[in-house]
């Protein structure tokens, strides 16, 4: 199953909100859960997760070809992935092994691709 999402908040990046109240990055972190639900429910129209590991790949195409963190983005799209596992109505911890990946999107929008692998 794919999923694409928008590139990550920058709200929700923990390099970023270091000292900030947890009030300032709460509707970015709602919203990412949210669209993360959405996102997979729409695309999970029959497949069932009964197994322990639910492999996941994540790739993250940047919109320009600055460095970037990517455990800094991986901690970003924890609230997407929160909203991914209720929507498969699985626990998160289920999400086994996680494979990171990165490239620069021609569009120069930024996006991300999750890919949760039925077959395992």
């Amino acid at each position: 199953m794919k999923l694409i999402f928008n590139f990550p908040d920058s709200a929700l990046m923990p390099n970023r909100k270091n000292g900030r109240h947890w009030a300032t990055y709460q509707k970015a972190k709602e919203k990412a859960r949210i669209e993360g639900f959405y996102v997979a429910k729409e695309a999970n129209k029959r497949i069932k997760y009964p197994f322990l590991n639910v492999p996941l790949s994540i790739m993250f195409y940047f919109p320009t070809k600055h460095k970037r963190d990517l455990d800094n983005l991986l901690s970003a799209m924890k609230y997407h992935l929160d909203g991914i596992a209720k929507a498969l109505e699985i626990d998160d911890t289920q999400f086994y092994p996680i494979v990171i990946s990165k490239d620069i999107d021609p569009n120069k929008k930024g996006f991300v691709e999750v890919i949760i692998d039925a077959d395992s």
